[in-house]
């Protein structure tokens, strides 16, 4: 716990931006005080790239945007803070710039130790090169050479190896400890992958005897003592530290911004999580979802009374990702969420030109809802991973909140409801839900913040320093429904802090989307739902709470009635007449950017 802490930086340093973010304490409270950007000196093709110019020119930015003077004449982090304001008392880093870390997993069962594993490489910046399985994998066993054959083929930065519950067999996980560990000593020193062992307890000693002084071992806690006993925590912690090494030997620049750094580098997917768990202990009958797209990562985090569920997708963004994500999700999919025809040709092209220059930003309305589309799909890709592999837990929530969006994708955006749109498309909420915009990036300095001083993170979380996006309204149907029908009416009361009251009534039709404008002051309510058919608004069919008491925010209250799952139509003619009613609905439509 710090104390006495007048102020603080953050440097966020990601594949396309670096982001510094200043808190400080103001009038006896701690806040959130400014953000400034600069390109990431990362990319190939930079005459010399170098992660500290990117970080150094955001802080020159912050300085003048504040005027705090942050930076000495050498371009050193001035810190501590001096007596006549200048410079900072600490510096957080976060870091998601670096590739991810290729990662072999090793386990007894597919369904067991290897399922636990390969939540745990979903977690962190980690790409899954290769699976070895005692039991066979989709009916194929392997034989201790393939294993041995398949390390060596792996290039692997680190092999997690678990299987065996506490006091089970040890034999099955002896034999592929063994042969991992040949595998590993046939590797240049240098070049040795991290080895985690977190199997059964009874073969830790034989696993250190077996590395011996000169592989780099580390014993964790069993990933599976008992059968419905699951502990990631440890594996993904030991994930992340070799991700930060990773970064620090191939970033360039990086070890000038970790001597400014109290504390270690934090990975990006780390600080979102510690947010996403404080956010879900405010709300214990909900979840809540923090989505972050960048230019090469997309993470979704969901939580759920301080518990985790999280998938991290590398080489899937806006940036250098979109090449991947384009060649992993196709033409029809991307193409399927624009109000207007576009040719292959013309989606490659835009693509490219994407990858080349990942700070370029939509030229036209149609070049907007091409990058939206793409967002689109890169949290649907994520979406899609996070349910198959936390099915029972997100199955537990019927509904989250708040839903926060974060991440260069969601910067800048000059019409708010269709990246509404984008969260509505994809994640489809049902119930009631507030969605939270922070173009700006602060969520991960609150994350970095909450690992050196927990209650200064939180008093800035308090004072939601995040654009109260939207309340959405979804109700879930029991059976098909048609275009126009009314579902239900209810009433939007207003009291403004003057005293002035107005009250809307609000028809919900099938297949449409209502926007109401409520303003960020006052109390909103809404009272006297009023339903034509069987309708769940998430407290169970035909049942609503008397009085439901909603924020305001920039959107107001969005209603969704176009049910779950989003019935988007197979002709390809009908869809576009779909998207570009849809859009006219929320108000995103007409204009220029």
């Amino acid at each position: 716990m710090a104390t006495g802490l007048k102020s603080l930086v953050t440097i966020d340093v990601g594949s396309t931006q670096t982001r510094a973010l200043l808190f400080a304490r103001v009038e006896d409270r701690f806040r959130f005080v400014a953000a400034a950007s600069a390109p990431t000196c990362l990319r190939a093709a930079h005459p010399d790239p170098d992660m500290a110019l990117g970080g150094i020119r955001a802080l020159e930015h912050l300085s003048a945007i504040t005027g705090r003077p942050l930076l000495d004449h050498h371009g050193i982090l001035i810190s501590p803070e001096l007596s006549n304001g200048v410079g900072v008392d600490a510096c957080l880093i976060t870091i998601s710039a670096a590739p991810p870390i290729r990662v072999v997993l090793g386990g007894v069962s597919p369904e067991w130790s290897l399922a636990s594993l390969r939540r745990a490489a979903a977690s962190a910046y980690a790409q899954v090169v290769e699976a070895l399985s005692v039991v066979p994998l989709d009916g194929q066993p392997q034989t201790e050479e393939e294993w041995l054959q398949a390390m060596i083929a792996a290039e692997p930065h680190l092999v997690a190896i678990a299987g065996g519950m506490d006091g089970g067999a040890t034999r099955p996980v002896q034999a592929l400890l063994e042969t991992i560990v040949l595998a590993t000593r046939l590797r240049p020193e240098g070049e040795r992958p991290w080895l985690l062992f977190a199997g059964n307890s009874v073969v830790r000693e034989e696993a250190v005897a077996l590395a011996g002084r000169e592989l780099p071992l580390r014993v964790l806690q069993n990933v599976r003592p008992r059968w419905d006993v699951e502990y990631i925590g440890p594996v993904v912690e030991a994930m992340d530290q070799r991700y930060v090494e990773h970064a620090m030997k191939s970033l360039p620049g990086l070890p000038l911004l970790q001597s400014w750094a109290r504390g270690d580098i934090l990975p990006t997917s780390r600080a979102l999580s510690h947010v996403a768990r404080y956010l879900s202990l405010e709300t214990v009958d909900r979840g809540t979802l923090v989505v972050d797209v960048g230019g090469n990562h997309t993470v979704i985090t969901a939580a759920h009374g301080g518990l985790l569920a999280q998938v991290v997708r590398s080489e899937s963004g806006i940036g250098q990702g979109i090449v991947s994500l384009y060649q992993r999700r196709g033409y029809e999919r991307i193409a399927r969420w624009l109000p207007h025809e576009i040719r292959p040709e013309a989606l490659e092209a835009f693509v490219w030109t994407k990858a080349l220059h990942p700070l370029s930003i939509p030229q036209t309305i149609e070049e907007m809802w091409v990058e939206l589309a793409f967002v689109r799909e890169a949290i649907v890709e994520a979406w899609e991973q996070l349910q198959s592999l936390w099915p029972e837990f997100l199955r537990s929530l019927r509904a989250f909140e708040p839903i926060l969006l974060t991440g260069g994708a969601f910067a800048y955006h000059a019409r708010p409801g269709a990246l509404a749109m984008v969260v509505l498309d994809t994640l489809q909420p049902v119930g009631l839900t507030t969605l939270l915009w922070d173009p700006i990036g602060v969520t991960s300095g609150l994350g970095a913040l909450a690992t050196m001083d927990a209650a200064l993170a939180i008093e800035v979380v308090n004072s939601r320093p995040w654009i109260p996006l939207a309340t959405v309204l979804a109700p879930v149907l029991d059976g098909p429904m048609a275009l126009d029908e009314l579902l239900f009416t209810v009433e939007v009361h207003y009291r403004g802090p003057d005293g002035s009251e107005f009250v809307y009534e609000v028809e919900v039709r099938g297949g449409r989307l209502e926007v109401i404008p409520i303003p960020g002051v006052g109390e909103t309510e809404l009272r006297r739902f009023r339903m034509r058919r069987p309708v769940d608004l998430g407290w169970g069919p035909r049942r609503t709470p008397r009085r439901i008491r909603i924020p305001g925010g920039w959107l107001g209250l969005i209603v969704d009635g176009r049910g779950r799952p989003l019935p988007l139509a197979e002709d390809l003619k009908a869809r576009r007449e779909q998207i570009h009613r849809w859009l006219w609905d929320i108000g995103a439509l007409g204009g220029g950017l």
